[in-house]
């Protein structure tokens, strides 16, 4: 892509020159290597680049990216759970165009291109390491969702929600009743079409280790990285000892098969409140992510000493919005991971490219992830494909104009399950609900009125979605939900009404 196009593709004027012409204007950078960095179950206000982070929160190495790059403060993801939100930034469409029930479990179709597909095919080497997690396809190396089968051409990691972080091992997989749950899950990581047994390390370590030894490799040549870590996932007490003394925790033992049975019934005594009460629990999770916050310090120390810092392309955010079950902080944002009020949707997102994005810079109007691919596209100099589907808009669009809004904005959707959520500009309308379980809200998480039943936010004066305006506002309800209604019948072919019953049904094939 030259100079101009890039200037034309990107809305840019004169006085952008400053800080994105670099690399379009000297055609001696060559495509960016692009490298994505996806946490689990991050919290809004767990990352101290943001003015609203949380008082015990220090996360300097993602600050680094922000610093160096742009600080992103309201980025949507398209559910509040980690399998559709991955298949939506990963294929840049509404995961509900193949999955009509918004369900857990979408998969990855076989006729929608990845964007690693769309990278490999433009001459990218491409490499995944970490939690490869689409809903399907659990533990095979056989299925659609299996790295390898969509786009990349190295894997190490595995296939399910989580994994344990200590239990890397053939042997101990061996010894488990049950090792292979979607959650509870131990045992060697997967490596391209074989399995990789540890005996000893910590999967953090180990995945920014792999991570580090890809960059070294390919620094040749343009690569697309794709690390995604299970931290801070459950189990949240899992981090290496060091961690644990500076935040004043005690080590829970390891899981052992001979003396504590099921896997499974060890997970689920540790990721809910009980075993672990409140005030420790946002410890381990502190713990947890300073840990993380090194490695991926070390990632960015490996790109500075390999000399590809500054045609790179980092973009790092959080698969969801903060967990209940353990002790992430979304705040000021009501809600969490398993539901569509704010705190389930909207999550930390940073992006750095020295060669062609500004520096320390903040964006204020809402992004999605659906805008990745095309992002990425962009930075490659490659053209979006007609007929693609494509429901985001380059990232990069916005982020290299000097202007906030980007051009006339548009509205965000949401489906999960029976709970719906529309965007646009300030006003939000939703039915979203919050589960009240006992054990199951950490005292990070702000509840509020009205959960399950028709509400309207102003986000601008109202981002804890406190006050209910549907009564005073009922003509915004109604161009609310007529723009819901029209985005639901074209992706869905359905339109659910708030309760989950449906208005229409349309039978849909698989594409």
């Amino acid at each position: 892509m030259n100079r101009r196009n890039f200037l034309k593709t990107a809305g840019m004027g004169v006085a952008g020159l400053a800080f994105a012409g670099s690399a379009y204007a000297s055609g001696k950078s060559g495509k960016p290597n692009i490298l994505i960095i996806v946490t689990d179950d991050q919290g809004y206000a767990d990352l101290s680049a943001y003015a609203h982070h949380a008082r015990d929160i220090n996360t300097p190495n993602m600050d680094r990216i922000a610093r160096d790059g742009m600080l992103f403060t309201q980025a949507y993801v398209t559910a509040p759970v980690c399998s559709p939100s991955r298949a939506g930034w990963n294929t840049g469409q509404y995961q509900q165009r193949w999955d009509p029930s918004a369900s857990w479990t979408p998969g990855l179709p076989a006729k929608v291109k990845t964007i690693a597909e769309y990278l490999k095919g433009a001459g990218y080497a491409t490499g995944k390491i970490g939690k490869s997690d689409f809903g399907k396809g659990y533990h095979s190396a056989k299925a659609r969702e299996y790295p390898l089968n969509h786009g990349y051409d190295e894997f190490l990691g595995f296939s399910a929600h989580a994994h344990d972080y200590f239990a890397l091992s053939e042997d101990i997989a061996k010894r488990t009743p049950d090792p292979n749950g979607t959650s509870a899950h131990l045992g060697p990581l997967m490596h391209n079409n074989k399995k990789k047994s540890y005996d000893n390390g910590y999967i953090t370590n180990i995945l920014t280790d792999a991570a580090i030894d890809y960059i070294k490799l390919n620094k040749k040549k343009p690569f697309f990285l794709t690390v995604a870590y299970n931290a801070v996932h459950h189990l949240i007490h899992e981090v290496p000892e060091e961690y644990l003394n500076k935040f004043g925790v005690k080590p829970i033992p390891k899981y052992d098969p001979d003396t504590m049975g099921k896997y499974n019934n060890y997970y689920r005594k540790y990721c809910t409140l009980g075993a672990i009460n409140d005030q420790d629990m946002r410890k381990y999770y502190l713990a947890n992510l300073d840990c993380m916050d090194d490695n991926i310090g070390r990632l960015l120390d490996a790109l500075d000493q390999s000399g590809l810092t500054e045609n790179t392309l980092i973009i790092c955010f959080a698969d969801n919005g903060g967990s209940p079950l353990t002790g992430a902080c979304n705040r000021p944002l009501r809600g969490s991971k398993y539901n569509l009020h704010e705190g389930g949707i909207r999550v930390p997102f940073v992006m750095r490219w020295p060669a062609g994005m500004p520096k320390n810079k903040s964006y204020n109007s809402p992004v999605s992830t659906l805008g990745i691919l095309p992002t990425c596209l962009e930075a490659a100099g490659l053209s979006v494909p007609e007929n693609s589907n494509l429901d985001g808009t380059s990232i990069l669009r916005v982020a290299c104009n000097e202007t906030e809004t980007g051009g006339k904005p548009k509205p965000l959707f949401w489906q999960w399950r029976n709970t719906f959520a529309v965007r646009l500009e300030d006003w939000k309308l939703t039915n979203a609900k919050i589960q009240h379980t006992k054990n199951v809200n950490t005292s990070q998480i702000i509840k509020g009125p009205d959960s399950g039943k028709m509400q309207l936010y102003n986000l601008k004066d109202d981002p804890a979605e406190q006050n209910n305006l549907d009564r005073k506002h009922p003509e915004k309800v109604k161009q609310l939900m007529d723009l819901y209604k029209v985005w639901a019948k074209a992706t869905m072919g359905t339109i659910p009404s708030w309760d989950g019953k449906e208005e229409s049904r349309k039978k849909r094939k698989r594409q």
